[in-house]
């Protein structure tokens, strides 16, 4: 990760964008050393998005089922693998 004062990236904004566009590098953009901003590029977005998505859906099923005698850390267990696929969510109903 690169890391820019916010003078900087205002000074060549142009170049850090091709940086992230071509070579998917991330920006972090810094005011008096302290990170204020972030440049990502496409495929980290969808990333983030598919990860939101993920964590939307598990909450969902968590309040759906709530009434279940599963502990947080068991259903963080059964959906560990879920996540690092591809952040499929699967439901109880999916499979009947």
């Amino acid at each position: 990760m690169l890391k820019v004062s916010v003078g900087e990236a205002k000074n060549r904004l142009p170049y850090f964008l091709h940086l992230v566009e071509e070579k998917n590098e991330e920006i972090q953009i810094t005011r008096h050393g302290k990170p204020v901003a972030f440049i990502n590029g496409k495929d980290a977005m969808q990333k983030l998005e598919r990860k939101q998505k993920y964590l939307d859906g598990l909450n969902a099923w968590r309040n759906k089922y709530e009434d279940c005698l599963l502990s947080n850390s068991e259903v963080d267990a059964f959906f560990e693998r879920e996540k690092e696929d591809d952040f499929t969510i699967r439901h109880p109903e999916d499979f009947s």
